[in-house]
């Protein structure tokens, strides 16, 4: 998958993919396709936004609210037979339904896309992301039957509406999610969580942070220039932020895949959002975006300094971030 690639196998050290797959057949973690209210969004292609949460913590980030609404035809029988059944595997459910190989993806995809299903494995995952001619090639190789993903299929657990649990348990939950934001971006105001879709309102995360700030636990401040509303850190990132501040910038900078979570253009940064894709990347200098590659085509964006555009445009056509380093 292409964040597998161009994210994880980047950014993790030693990042293995028997080893990361090991850790969702272990029960130690879970996936989940969050939704999205952007039509462009509405399909399962391998540079979807997926979730991957520990299993302890679904509770924090699944919630019934969350999910779409089922139309598929495919998608309802597949979603019935698990009702009955409970977690199965890819054959039993083709045997079961009856249905054919590309109508069993089809409602599968749908149900992933709806945030209806997960696996107890990130092979499923896989395969439904998978393009037709790679299968392909997979099932002339290995024959049909042993092309099938390992692992089973379950439905996402039935968790209630937040006014359905008592108050304390719901602010605990409340200071894990924000526990979690701090270390995933470091400083959190509102403009920073934007994109995130398994949230829930600004206001009640507002009351969290002022709770764990009153606590000590957290510091408000003003951290980031250019953005209104109150800003919390973690006390260890303060001092992050004002060392960075006194480091010298005159380097190049880094390349980074479009499906990078510091592809911020647009969104907090400068300039024109960038779409993931395998073979999108951009290049940070000081932190803001400041050239692109859609493809093989180079963009030069506003802030680019004109002196460095000629070494911009070739650590753009050479560096490609998910090469390198190989998933093992």
């Amino acid at each position: 998958l292409l964040w597998e690639r161009a994210v994880l196998g980047v950014r993790c050290a030693d990042f293995s993919v028997t080893d990361f797959d090991q850790r969702f057949l272990s029960g130690e973690l879970c996936w989940l396709r969050p939704p999205s209210s952007d039509p462009a969004e509405r399909q399962v292609v391998s540079a979807s936004p997926i979730a991957i949460v520990p299993r302890d913590h679904l509770g924090l980030w699944c919630k019934e609210e969350y999910k779409t609404e089922i139309t598929n035809s495919y998608a309802i029988k597949i979603m019935s037979l698990l009702e009955q059944k409970g977690a199965m595997f890819t054959r039993d459910i083709e045997q079961a339904s009856g249905l054919l190989r590309p109508h069993l993806e089809e409602g599968l995809r749908s149900l992933v896309y709806a945030g209806r299903v997960t696996a107890d494995a990130f092979s499923p995952l896989r395969w439904v992301l998978r393009p037709e001619r790679q299968k392909a090639r997979i099932e002339k190789r290995r024959g049909a039957a042993a092309s099938l993903p390992v692992g089973r299929w379950s439905l996402m657990p039935q968790i209630g509406a937040d006014t359905d649990r008592p108050i304390a348990q719901r602010q605990q939950e409340l200071t894990q999610i924000c526990f979690a934001l701090l270390r995933r971006y470091g400083v959190v105001f509102r403009a920073v969580i934007q994109r995130e879709t398994l949230l829930p309102p600004w206001r009640e995360l507002l009351r969290a942070f002022r709770r764990l700030e009153d606590r000590g636990e957290v510091r408000g401040g003003r951290f980031v220039d250019g953005f209104s509303g109150e800003q919390f850190a973690l006390p260890e990132a303060v001092g992050l932020l004002r060392a960075a501040k006194g480091e010298d910038h005159d380097s190049m900078g880094v390349v980074i895949s479009a499906s990078d979570p510091l592809n911020l253009g647009g969104w907090l940064t400068p300039g024109p959002r960038t779409p993931a894709g395998l073979n999108n990347r951009v290049l940070l200098h000081k932190g803001l975006p400041v050239a692109r590659m859609l493809g093989d085509q180079y963009e030069a964006l506003p802030g680019m300094p004109r002196e460095l555009e000629e070494q911009a445009r070739e650590r753009l056509t050479i560096v490609r971030p998910w090469r390198g380093r190989r998933a093992r």
